[in-house]
């Protein structure tokens, strides 16, 4: 029970990163429901409940295996109080609320670009996290990181759907892996979580550079269409 209330209690605070893939399924679920029992339609039960698989599907990907990931990189992390984060496209700031709580970072600093409603429920869930003290949110481009050269020890990078991460263009990826490269202390470390086709963009790049890339893995990642990469300096 404590787990499904706590899988609730993160899906209000943090929501989906695919709200209408998950909306367009329960209503068409709920409409072929609604044929079966008005039109006895009963052929219709078996894509009733490939609608409910697919939610439930883009549910536990976006709410459960994405902070399963942040999770484990945290857990196996060590971190010192003089050092600082940096989650860049931090949306409502779950990989930034994870690094200022569960560690001991002196500092956590989050650059959001998109949506002012994110920065909003960031800022309310560090209220309720109790970290609004160690964090501190930056509206900028994530092309042009407002953050001096090798100036952060970690930096994480959690794609959403449509987000600039998401985004196959070449000149978006270099962009992007350098502003993280320019970033980071020589004894750093950077977090990355997205496709498994654009994470192995990023780690082509990050490795063409000289860096040093290793794949997490976590059970059902295939099924899940994530994975997880971590970047040091060789």
């Amino acid at each position: 029970m404590n787990k499904f209330t706590g899988w609730v209690k993160h899906w209000y605070r943090y929501k989906t990163d695919e709200p209408y893939i998950i909306s367009a399924a329960i209503v068409g679920a709920l409409a072929m429901f609604g044929s079966i029992l008005m039109d006895r339609k009963k052929h219709l039960y078996i894509y009733a409940i490939i609608l409910v698989l697919i939610a439930l599907w883009a549910l536990f990907r976006s709410v459960t295996f994405k902070k399963n990931f942040v999770r484990d990189f945290i857990k196996q992390s060590h971190f010192n109080p003089n050092q600082v984060g940096l989650d860049i496209g931090t949306g409502t700031g779950y990989a930034l609320i994870k690094l200022a709580r569960d560690t001991d970072l002196d500092k956590v600093y989050g650059v959001e670009d998109k949506y002012q409603y994110t920065v909003r429920r960031l800022e309310k869930n560090a209220v309720l996290e109790k970290v609004k003290n160690k964090i501190e949110i930056t509206t900028a481009d994530i092309n042009k990181i407002p953050f001096e050269d090798r100036s952060v020890d970690v930096v994480t990078a959690i794609s959403a759907n449509g987000n600039q991460f998401s985004t196959p263009k070449k000149a978006i990826i270099q962009s992007i892996s350098y502003e993280m490269k320019r970033v980071l202390k020589p004894s750093g470390v950077m977090f990355m979580v997205n496709t498994p086709a654009m994470i192995k963009k990023y780690a082509a790049t990050f490795e063409k550079s000289g860096f040093e890339v290793t794949y997490m893995h976590r059970r059902f990642e295939r099924f899940f269409f994530i994975r997880s990469i971590i970047v040091k300096y060789k």
